[in-house]
């Protein structure tokens, strides 16, 4: 009987254990042959060390729970692990035999907890941890210390002789005791959640001098006193980082006197300038000079960040001078003040890139230098300043290039690519300057990212010639794309925007978002097989564009933020056959969805489909106004849509009995279709202008500049008022004085039925004509105006005035020909756009 119960509670104990095993994901991790159990119990909820995991696990990822005290023998079951990660719990305490156990232990995370340091750690917590080579105890000070000088407890810390990695917080003014001698083989030093003030000589006095990689970041109290000699502990670092540190660069740049002739592999003093700095020593507004360059000049850095560091200005052989440039392959100046200026400085920048035969990545973005000026503000502009003195030769190494959001009018600035460049990015997104990157013309550019958010249609003058059929990822957001994809056909910029898609023939990946689209130009990505990522949200598309599904490799489509109020059948079908061929991401948030009886497909479609959508409760609407979730519409279908069937019915019952009575009102009117049609052209006038209450002075109000007033004279007004009889509004002829100019254009404009815009060179120029662009604007809002014709004489589409592209969805042009043969039917075509009676001479 005894034997029977105590079976009873060993598989009862068998049974708890597994259930509560099964909380944590137990998976086995092969790599070169070898196997590795891990158990993920992260943000399981535990608030303490689950004991019945396999025993034989090499991970233990405990992250995001519950525990405050690590207990004694905590891990005695688990004497194989090799990683062990605390972070982001509780923890205050942990008891001295807490590791007993993991002597094969190497990475113990335990960041981001409430462990005091001076109190928590002694040499019996951390002796089984023989083998520790990875100790990451960050972001455990929750308050700036208080004491004057803190002590860290070096004698808990000399027992790991094998540790390398050492992550830490730091006191405003600390000391590291000669326990840290102890380690030997340390190489990498982090410091974050730093509260440190005081940097001096003897700071790291007693750290090892072997160290490779030290890292003091985000140290946003000001350093009220940085000693030069702060460095001189550490003579073998290849790698510094000081980044977001409210330490001046003056400061920074003086403690590199211990790397003279050396090789650093990374220097990254990105964001030190802090707004604490306003005096003549260390000033917000940064100007290098030769002295503040003469330790890291003779250094041979490899990577160099120098971002957000308040740089107005370098003077003479100061910021771009290095004693070897050979070393350099990627340097940073992003978010700095500073211009090239003509000159002196262009020279040094040429140069520079000349002897730079190494260098990678240069990163010259978000830099505020100037707003656009007036021409006669340049007075550096000389007569005898060349064009070809502004070009800058770049390295053919140079792999990437970013040039985005930078403020700078000014001198222009060519970036120029040369034929066999290694270029692989490129960025000019957002850029208001006079700068242009020049490609070599007739060759292959290996260049596979381009960015061009906010660049519009001139864009294309720049990179139009240029072969880029290597580019996998283009970005164009935020371009105002709109004006090229609504044009008509035979419009040029859309002639020339589809020649340049063709050119993108490995394309990967394609963002036009944010561009105000709600149509895409046929056969936009024809030739496009490898296009697998497209992303439109936040333009104004009311139905999804047909071309989209002719693609057959999409992975991810991002409609989101759109207008639409529903994804129809043709699309749901094919994002299931793509869902179906290789998996498919489809974002629709942000849409006007309704619900309603047309839409129920598309309601049981959102919860059923496998594809991965990024929300199953999307928004819609009923048709009394109310907004619900998708879910909710189609918990409740019965109830809320029960009338729809009914309708089903009545609708095509009503169909048919209409479309019977239709078809014989059809066929009536067929045969007297001529007669009809004439009848309500004749009384469509008279109708509308009685409801509205609207009676135009003048058939046709004419906008021209002063050169084209011989031609109004001898060929306009015979031709609209004495052959075809009407009233139209010449300003030098029909206005009196007296009155208000302007005022007299605005009623003139608002009492004609058309608009007629003649386009001569003189008239972007013309105060008068803008006016009048702007009034036609309004009178568009308010629906007075039928026609807007625009006739352009002697002048290109790319010149026209920027004011006549807002409202160029409105326009009908005529371009006026040279050859005088044309004439009869160009005047024929606007005869039929103004006339009332070109119909009648049909009957």
């Amino acid at each position: 009987m005894y034997y029977y119960r105590y079976q009873i509670v060993q598989g009862f104990i068998m049974l708890l254990s597994l259930v509560y095993a099964q909380e944590c994901n137990i998976t086995v991790y092969e790599h070169l042959s070898e196997q590795a159990k891990i158990a993920d119990c992260s943000r399981r909820g535990f608030n303490e060390v689950p004991q019945t995991l396999p025993h034989d696990i090499a991970v233990l990822d405990l992250r995001g729970n519950k525990l405050r005290v690590i207990s004694n023998f905590s891990f005695e079951n688990y004497s194989l692990l090799h990683n062990l990660s605390l972070a982001e719990n509780k923890l205050h305490i942990i008891e001295e035999q807490a590791f007993y156990g993991l002597s094969r232990l190497k990475y113990l995370n335990m960041s981001d907890n409430n462990l005091n340091l001076r109190y928590v750690y002694t040499p019996e917590i951390l002796l089984p941890l023989q083998n520790l080579t990875n100790l990451d105890i960050r972001r455990n000070i929750q308050n700036q210390p208080n004491a004057d000088l803190y002590h860290y407890p070096d004698q808990a810390f000399a027992v790991l002789k094998k540790l390398e990695y050492l992550a830490i917080d730091v006191a405003p003014n600390p000391y590291f005791g000669i326990g840290f001698q102890g380690l030997k083989n340390l190489k990498s030093l982090t410091f974050e959640f730093c509260f440190l003030k005081y940097l001096r000589g003897y700071t790291f006095e007693n750290f090892s001098s072997n160290l490779d990689e030290l890292k003091l970041t985000r140290c946003h109290l000001n350093f009220l006193e940085v000693e030069n000699n702060a460095l001189f502990p550490f003579p073998n670092i290849t790698k510094i980082h000081f980044e977001e540190s409210c330490m001046h660069l003056k400061q920074a740049l003086n403690m590199l006197s211990p790397y003279d002739g050396k090789t650093i592999e990374i220097m990254n003093l990105r964001g030190l300038n802090c707004p604490v700095f306003n005096d003549n020593e260390y000033p917000f507004a940064l100007t290098i000079t030769k002295d503040m360059m003469k330790y890291l000049k003779t250094v041979c850095v490899e990577t160099l960040d120098l971002s957000d560091n308040g740089i107005v200005d370098f003077d003479k052989n100061s910021l771009l001078s290095f004693d070897r440039p050979e070393c350099l392959k990627h340097l940073y100046l992003k978010g700095n003040r500073f211009a090239f200026a003509n000159g002196r400085q262009m020279d040094e920048l040429k140069t520079f890139f000349n002897k730079s035969v190494a260098l990678k990545t240069f990163d010259y973005s978000f830099i505020p230098v100037r707003y656009k000026l007036f021409a006669n503000d340049f007075h550096h502009y000389a007569q005898d300043n060349h064009f070809s003195n502004n070009i800058i030769y770049l390295p053919r190494s140079l792999e990437k290039l970013v040039l985005g959001n930078v403020l700078c009018y000014d001198i222009p600035r060519l970036f120029f690519i040369r034929r066999g460049s290694d270029l692989t990015y490129l960025d000019v997104s957002f850029s208001h300057t006079n700068n242009a990157v020049i490609f070599e013309g007739n060759a292959t550019y290996k260049t596979e990212t381009l960015v061009l958010d906010g660049h519009y249609h001139i864009t294309l003058y720049t990179i139009e010639l240029v072969n880029f059929i290597n580019v996998k990822t283009l970005s164009w957001r935020s371009a105002r794309l709109f004006y090229i994809m609504n044009a008509r056909s035979d419009d040029m910029f859309l002639k020339r925007f589809i020649a340049l898609f063709r050119k993108f023939q490995y394309l990967e990946y394609f963002d036009m978002s944010d561009n105000n689209l709600y149509i895409l130009p046929e056969n936009l990505f024809i030739n496009m097989y490898h296009l697998s990522g497209l992303s439109l949200s936040s333009n104004l598309f009311q139905s999804i564009p047909k071309e989209i599904i002719s693609q057959n490799n999409i992975k991810s489509l991002d409609l989101g933020n759109n207008l639409l109020p529903t994804v129809d059948y043709e699309t749901r079908v094919w994002a299931d056959s793509m869902n179906q061929k290789h998996g498919l991401h489809f974002f629709l948030n942000g849409n006007a969805f309704e619900c309603n009886c047309d839409n129920l497909d598309f309601i049981e479609w959102i919860q059923e489909t496998k594809v991965n959508l990024d929300n199953r409760s999307y928004k819609c609407t009923l048709l009394n106004g109310t907004v619900i979730t998708v879910i909710e519409a189609y918990e409740n279908m019965h109830d809320l849509f029960s009338h729809c069937r009914n309708s089903i019915w009545l609708m095509v019952s009503s169909t048919l009995l209409g479309t019977s009575c239709i078809v014989a009102v059809v066929l009536l009117l067929y045969s007297k279709r001529w007669s009809i049609a004439i009848f309500f052209y004749r009384i469509f006038r008279k109708i509308v202008e009685k409801k509205y209450g609207k009676k135009y002075t003048y058939d046709v109000f004419v906008s021209y500049g002063g050169d084209c007033i011989p031609w109004i004279k001898q060929y306009f007004i015979p031709k609209l008022e004495d052959e075809w009889k009407l009233k139209i509004c010449v300003k030098d002829r029909d206005f009196y004085g007296g009155e208000s100019f302007y005022d007299a254009e605005a009623d003139s404009i608002e009492n004609s039925r058309h608009v007629i815009f003649l386009l001569t060179p003189i008239f972007k120029d013309s105060r008068d004509c803008l006016f009048e662009i702007d009034r036609v604007k309004h009178e568009i809002s308010m629906q007075n105006i039928e026609n807007i014709i625009v006739i352009s004489k002697d002048i290109t589409l790319k010149d026209i005035p920027e004011g006549l592209t807002h409202i160029w969805n409105y326009v009908l042009f005529i371009q006026w020909p040279e050859d005088c043969n044309d004439h009869d039917f160009t005047w024929l075509k606007l005869r039929k756009w103004i006339s009332g009676d070109y119909l009648y001479q049909n009957e």
